[in-house]
């Protein structure tokens, strides 16, 4: 079903847990940020391959970057790609 290691998914969650913890992740500015990469975490948990529930993220960033996460698990979308989306601020 997905192309990525169980490792390779791993490290992706703990990249994303650490951008996270970056304090520019905390502006307003960066809300969209956060909000995509709190839904590719539960998308990465999960192993999702569906597109389902993104539609729910009040962001149309936030909805993107979540489509990056499913991409990543399909092997559409690269580590960099997803882990280096750009903070503001």
């Amino acid at each position: 079903m997905n192309s990525i290691s169980e490792g390779k998914i791993k490290q992706t969650i703990q990249a994303i847990r650490k951008r996270l913890k970056d304090a520019r992740m905390d502006k307003p500015i960066n809300r969209a940020v956060k909000e995509g990469y709190t839904e590719v975490i539960d998308i990465l948990v999960e192993n999702r391959s569906d597109y389902i529930g993104i539609d729910k993220l009040t962001t149309q960033q936030g909805r993107a970057i979540a489509v990056l996460g499913v991409d990543y698990l399909k092997g559409d979308c690269t580590h960099k790609v997803l882990v280096e989306v750009p903070l503001k601020g």
